[in-house]
């Protein structure tokens, strides 16, 4: 499945340079056309994801649930602002591209200040 899935990005790739050096807008439309349709053609693994994750949580007392569901979520907006800020860059907008990462960064670590409150709290359990 992922021979398939890099070869229909490197074909998307190819086609998109072509395509940009006689209609730059409509290279840009391919590409995040691309994008869906690997991610689309990836489902499968989401789900996989999805039913390990709730073997783990069902396997170990030791992880909670929302912790698991908070690492898949912070790891899914990574990858979405990374896809976002690499679309930005090959348009050619540096500048909004570093706007989305900041911004990414700093959804991410909101996420996080929950999880590290709780180390902090079992840091200061095991200092006492």
């Amino acid at each position: 499945m992922i021979i398939k899935i890099a070869v229909a990005g490197i074909v998307c790739a190819i086609l998109c340079v072509i395509l940009r050096q006689y209609r730059p807008d409509i290279s840009v439309i391919l590409q995040i056309a691309g994008i869906i349709a690997i991610t689309v053609a990836s489902v499968t693994f989401f789900v996989e994801l999805k039913s390990e994750a709730n073997e783990l949580t069902a396997f170990s007392s030791l992880v909670e649930d929302s912790y698991i569901k908070l690492l898949i979520k912070v790891l899914s907006i990574a990858i979405i602002t990374k896809l976002a800020v690499d679309i930005c860059n090959d348009t050619g907008n540096s500048a909004l591209a570093s706007g989305v990462e900041l911004i990414g960064k700093v959804i991410i670590l909101a996420m996080c200040m929950p999880l590290l409150k709780v180390l902090a709290e079992i840091a200061e359990g095991l200092l006492v």
